[in-house]
């Protein structure tokens, strides 16, 4: 957050709701690649296909990268679908067996922006 407070159209971030309206840099951001929403919004239909699993079209391709992360210091984490679908299976054994985790129970993760974060997540899913 220093980061972007430092960087003077994000300062008006830092400023409570109510006073913000007020603040000198305060703007509201729109989109600057169309002149008329609603004519897009209207003539916008979408593609649903009749039948669609996203674990069997991801599973087509194991190897491909599903996950790729770098941290402030340029170290990288790659998982291809393979990886990331073992390393789940074994997150989510973990979580119903040793935790005794069952479907419908409610989890909550308090983790920092790393990649074991969105592992967790999938294992959840899974289990």
């Amino acid at each position: 957050m220093k980061i972007l407070l430092c960087a003077k159209y994000f300062q008006c971030l830092a400023i409570p709701g109510s006073m913000r309206a007020l603040h000198k840099d305060y703007r509201t951001v729109t989109p600057q690649n169309f002149s008329n929403y609603e004519s897009m919004k209207q003539d916008f239909k979408l593609e649903i296909p009749e039948y669609f699993n996203f674990a069997k079209d991801a599973g087509k391709r194991p190897s491909n990268p599903a996950f790729w992360w770098i941290n402030g210091n340029g170290e990288e984490v790659r998982w291809s679908f393979e990886e990331l679908g073992s390393l789940s299976r074994k997150f989510a054994n973990i979580l119903r067996e040793a935790c005794g985790l069952q479907r419908g129970d409610r989890v909550i993760l308090l983790l920092p922006r790393i990649p074991e974060w969105w592992l967790a997540n999938i294992a959840c899913l899974r289990t």
